[in-house]
Formats: C-alpha cells, structure tokens, sequence
C-alpha cells in the first residue's frame, strides 16, 4: 500500500512538474512575442530618425550650394559654418540616438524582467495550489518528515560562522508541529551551532502547505515549498541537462 502510495505521489509530481513546464514556456513565449513586438517599434523608430537625419542633412547641403551662387566671395565662410553646423547636429544626432537606444534597451531588460518575475509567481503559486489539492494529508505528512529531516542535515553541514547571530531566539514556522523527536534534535543542532542553549518559539502556518522556516537573527533558512518551487524554476527554463 506504501508503495503504491509513494508511485502514486511520484507520477504526481512528475505530471506537475511537466504541467508547469508546459504553462511557464507557454507565458515565457508570449512574453517573448511582446518583447518583439517593442523591438520592432523601436527599430521603425530608429529608422524615422536616420531618414530625418539625411533629409536634414540634404537640406543643409542645398543651403550651402545656393550660398555659393549668390557671392563667391563669402563661400569658403559658409562652407566652413556649414560644416561645423553638420558635424555638431551629427554628434548630437548619434549622442541622442544613442542614448535613445540605450533607454529603450533598459526599458525592454526591466520588462522582461518584470515579466518573468510574474509568470513565475504565478506558476508557483499554481504548483502551491495544486500540491495542496494533489497530495492527501498523511502526503504532506510525509513529505514534512522528509524536508525536516533534510534542513537538519543541511545545518549540520553548516560553518558555525554563519550562526554568530547575536541572539539564542530562534523562530520556527512550521506547515504542521513538529514531533519530540525533531524538537529535540533542532535544539540541540541549533544548540551546537551557535554555541548556546537556544530559545525555540514554534508556530504552525497552514499556509506553508508543507515544509519549515527557521529564523534567528539575520540568518533565514528557508525550506518552504514556495522556495523548493523557486529552486526548481530555473530547471524548467533550461530544460535537463542544460
């Protein structure tokens, strides 16, 4: 029955997992599309700049050959504050197109930034939803046991440096409370750590769905679901072996 227990919840994650690689490309694309889309605006802009350019360009130049019929006398000064007005408007033409660029670049780099920021929100906020519905109570149970039992091994391989923390208070957010067992063992790791008979305050936060957060100080040790599906995020961009 275990067994059966343990494939069921295996090809659960699996299909999560491929659901949401599937609606993270399917956002990520038409993000994708949006951003070529701006691109394309700003290269029709660019455009309109160069053939503004030229025809002011042109203009000047008829300036100048329409000076030179009228008094040969004052050509060689024209043709010189001609010139000297051409390569300023060129240099600043450039500096603006430039800068105007440059901006339109960053503009773009925030937004798509901004934009995968949310699609992944969303699609953790989903996989959330989705594994509290997905997984029965004695799942998460389990699963629980399993991260706890993991966090504990990570602080265990932990430099003491990083738990000079000033304080023994140590706050712990739980999806569900912990067994004497694992209360005993935290303290006592945490204990070693930090070099002092720490202080837990424990508390229960349904809305973790499973896993635990462990605060003390400045130092934050974070194995919530929400981050374990933030850590599996850049997986999804990159594909296996990638």
């Amino acid at each position: 029955m275990l067994l059966q227990l343990a494939l069921i919840q295996i090809i659960t994650f699996v299909g999560l997992i491929l659901i949401l690689r599937f609606l993270f490309y399917n956002h990520l694309n038409s993000a994708l599309r949006r951003l070529r889309d701006l691109n394309e605006k700003a290269l029709m802009k660019e455009a309109a700049l160069k053939e503004e350019l030229e025809k002011a360009r042109a203009e000047r130049i008829a300036e100048v050959e329409k000076g030179r019929q009228e008094a040969k006398s004052i050509v060689d000064a024209a043709k010189k504050e001609t010139e000297s007005i051409l390569t300023g408007a060129e240099e600043q033409a450039r500096e603006n197109n430039r800068k105007a660029m440059l901006h339109g670049k960053e503009e773009l780099d925030k937004l798509k930034q901004s934009m995968e920021s949310q699609v992944e929100e969303k699609a953790i906020g989903l996989a959330t939803e989705m594994i509290r519905y997905a997984f029965s109570g004695d799942g998460r149970n389990s699963l629980q046991r399993q991260i706890i039992k993991e966090i504990t091994e990570e602080i265990d391989g932990l430099h003491e440096e990083k738990f000079s923390v000033g304080t023994a208070a140590v706050r712990i957010s739980s999806s569900c409370p912990l067994d004497d067992e694992e209360r005993a063992r935290l303290k006592g790791l945490l204990s070693r750590k930090m070099k002092t008979d720490v202080e837990m305050n424990e508390e229960v936060d349904p809305e973790l769905i499973t896993g635990i957060i462990i605060q003390t100080g400045d130092l934050v040790i974070d194995a919530s679901l929400r981050n374990k599906l933030r850590k599996v995020i850049p997986f999804l961009k990159n594909g296996p072996g990638k």
